[in-house]
């Protein structure tokens, strides 16, 4: 999260670049209660939950991709002794990760790369024992495609977890989807179509979760934090890009209040390389 989140044209290079200017930690602590570096609607138990059931060791290879400053991955490696790998199509991004691993002391088990998600990821397959996808999904044009993606770079029996805070559950507005979509292209699809893609892919779902209530908890939490530090953000941003990301943020409280728009978990293990 960020003071004010950039426009749909600039992307999330200005989020990152200043991930951990001092007012950004101050929001994300008082958003998130524990400030793990997300820069989703992740929650620090969530996360623990969730690599749990990667059942990860010192000797695993993790998959981050859509990073973003890596601190799910960072927390990932430091929590698990796992080594780890991010990609993210973010310059900023992956500046900041490097200096996030390199502040908790794992340079060494932390390997990034700089690649868009929407064309085949330059890496050698298969090679990962585990792969996590934080809410970045959204993001990509070719979700098929991204899904053959993480089956070839997958071992046989290797897992994915995967979280989409947008699959559509109810009546949205145009004017919701538009408000939604202020931080760049992003694709709404119906509650079943994850489920669908990931089957084709190779993959056997074995279990999803719904995780609206943390976007109601951390967009509540960052709606409180930005407003209440108004004055800085507009002093560093300006009014209108805080207005903005207020109204972004009132938007995505209210479509996961009345579940329009949810968010979901998926966890699913390898079968088969996609054809």
């Amino acid at each position: 999260m960020a003071a004010s989140e950039p426009s749909s044209g600039e992307g999330y290079d200005r989020l990152y670049a200043a991930f951990d200017a001092p007012l950004i930690r101050q929001l994300r602590r008082e958003a998130h209660g524990e400030d793990i570096g997300q820069h989703s609607w992740v929650t620090a138990a969530e996360l623990r939950s969730d690599l749990g059931r990667l059942s990860l060791t010192a000797a695993s290879r993790l998959l981050d991709v859509g990073c973003g400053p890596c601190g799910p991955l960072v927390f990932a490696v430091q929590s698990t002794g796992c080594t780890g790998t991010g990609v993210d199509v973010s310059a900023p991004a992956i500046e900041a990760g490097r200096a996030r691993a390199a502040a908790a002391g794992v340079q060494d088990r932390v390997a990034l790369l700089l690649a868009d998600l929407n064309r085949p990821i330059p890496l050698a397959g298969p090679s990962f024992d585990a792969v996590i996808c934080l809410d970045a999904v959204l993001h990509l044009r070719d979700r098929k495609a991204f899904f053959d993606e993480m089956a070839r770079l997958l071992e046989p029996g290797g897992r994915l977890v995967l979280t989409d805070a947008a699959v559509v559950t109810g009546p949205v507005s145009n004017g919701e989807i538009e408000r939604r979509s202020a931080n760049g292209y992003t694709q709404f699809v119906p509650a079943g179509v994850n489920e669908g893609l990931l089957e084709a892919a190779g993959f056997r779902l074995i279990g999803r979760e719904d995780r609206t209530d943390s976007v109601v908890l951390n967009a509540s939490g960052r709606l409180k934090a930005i407003n209440a530090h108004r004055s800085e953000i507009e002093a560093a941003d300006g009014i209108d890009a805080f207005a903005r990301q207020q109204r972004y943020i009132e938007t995505v409280v209210a479509l996961s209040q009345r579940r329009a728009l949810s968010r979901f978990m998926y966890i699913a293990e390898l079968e088969r390389p996609a054809m």
